[in-house]
């Protein structure tokens, strides 16, 4: 069923007949058995997919890798993962961090980051040099959790 009504909301049939209806949804909708405020968010997105564009490809694919089947956790998961992924620092993004009462700023170039005045080409090579050990560089500025508690930041 819910194939079908995905179908449905990407080929926008049956929400012309919602747009022309004030009532519920055609008989042979598979948006007929949903709540009439449903229909209208449905109706309403669609309008707005119209004017400005509709979801771009990469998350119409993430989400039809989420089935019903699919446990809240296992949903969870797959939204962190895809997330990471997402995750692009575009040049003059800056990144800070406090260590041993000292803030320190990262400026994100074209093919790689300045710190004090030093370009490199990783963040875990910028972290070593401020910690004097090895840790991973986005873990250091908060770009991902610490997997467990032993972990380093």
């Amino acid at each position: 069923m819910a194939r079908s009504l995905n179908r449905e909301v990407a080929s926008n049939s049956d929400l012309n007949h919602l747009e022309q209806s004030s009532h519920r949804a055609p008989k042979n909708s598979a948006a007929r058995h949903l709540p009439k405020h449903l229909q209208t968010a449905i109706k309403r997105y669609r309008q707005q997919a119209d004017q400005s564009g509709d979801i771009d490809r990469v998350i119409r694919q993430f989400l039809a890798q989420i089935t019903e089947k699919d446990a809240r956790a296992t949903v969870m998961a797959k939204l962190v993962a895809f997330d990471r992924a997402q995750v692009e620092m575009k040049a003059g993004t800056i990144l800070t961090r406090e260590w041993n009462g000292v803030n320190h700023r990262v400026i994100v170039v074209e093919d790689g980051f300045l710190w004090e005045g030093n370009k490199y080409k990783s963040l875990s090579k910028i972290v070593i040099a401020i910690t004097g050990t090895r840790w991973n560089g986005p873990r250091f500025f908060g770009l991902r959790d610490a997997s467990t508690k032993g972990d380093k930041p």
